[in-house]
């Protein structure tokens, strides 16, 4: 039974990695499909999922006092074809925020197999993670903030293993432009069997600048650059990206996004959204080739805001 056991979690370890490239690493995926369709760059934007990403953006002045939002991912429908289900909000006063999220990560199902090759059964690996932090304003410009984070991975062992993980965050606004600096996933390993894997640990650092020729167009600019620190997976991810919006009810975007091959894969990304009565409906596709496993992955958003 023992030896059963192993070939198990040797087995689904190896879907695992083959389909995300390193343990938990829907932990850097997407949630926002304005910021995706913007090459995935968003780190310098306030956003419903602020607890995920820069908790301390959500002190931007741009940013609604309250917003709650959920997105469905669809991964690597043609690779990993996992499914990915994000919820998020924060709830802003005046000089300090409260942020939450919960994330589940449910990949394909696979055939579980005993010593002997006999297929046992399926079993469908899946993952969470709950966040909760709060962010303050330093001054009129700055603003830091922390969040903390619960992991749970479930790939058919005898126990779920879990981990703890925590994000400090910088953000810098003013007039039209605004930055971010921060830490994210630092904290405990994930242990599958008889090994440990460490979290995909990053260092991020975004822009984004405003430009808004007349009161009914508004161009936004954006930048990422993210340095990855994981044994195995070291490496730099980033982009830039274009949103155009016009009378505050309709957007267009698009970005080009880069990693390196030991982080994952670059694309490029288009996407649209439309806001009115409170509401946001966004939409983010991947155009890559045949063989880059990001190929037709796609994300929809849902927010409210509450001015």
């Amino acid at each position: 039974m023992r030896k059963h056991f192993f070939i198990g979690i040797l087995f689904l370890t190896g879907i695992v990695s083959s389909s995300f490239g390193q343990a938990v690493s829907f932990l850097n995926a997407f949630l926002d499909a304005r910021t995706v369709a913007m090459d995935n760059a968003g780190y310098a934007l306030p956003s419903p999922f602020a607890a995920h990403r820069n908790i301390a953006s959500m002190m931007s002045a741009e940013a609604p006092p309250i917003t709650l939002a959920a997105s469905y991912l669809i991964w690597q429908p043609q690779y990993a074809n996992a499914a990915l289900v994000n919820t998020g909000g924060y709830v802003r006063f005046k000089n300090f925020g409260l942020a939450a999220g919960f994330r589940h990560n449910s990949m394909q199902a696979v055939e579980k197999i005993d010593a002997q090759s006999n297929v046992t059964g399926t079993f469908v690996p899946s993952e969470y993670a709950a966040e909760a932090g709060m962010a303050c304003k330093i001054n009129g410009n700055f603003s830091a903030g922390a969040a903390f984070r619960y992991i749970t991975s479930d790939i058919g062992g005898a126990k779920k293993s879990s981990a703890l993980a925590a994000d400090i965050s910088l953000y810098y606004s003013r007039k039209n432009l605004s930055a971010g600096l921060g830490v994210s996933n630092f904290g405990s390993k994930i242990g599958y069997g008889s090994s440990e894997y460490g979290l995909p640990k990053r260092i991020t650092a975004g822009g984004a600048y405003l430009y808004s020729p007349a009161e009914k167009h508004v161009l936004k600019g954006v930048f990422d650059v993210a340095c990855q620190s994981v044994s195995g997976y070291a490496g730099v991810a980033g982009g830039v990206g274009a949103e155009y919006t016009c009378n505050r009810l309709v957007s267009a975007r698009a970005g080009y996004h880069f990693e390196s091959n030991n982080v994952g894969a670059s694309y490029v990304t288009l996407g649209c959204g439309i806001h009115f009565a409170g509401f946001s409906i966004d939409f983010a596709y991947l155009v890559a080739g045949n063989n880059n496993p990001m190929r037709q992955t796609m994300i929809f958003s849902l927010g409210v805001i509450k001015k």
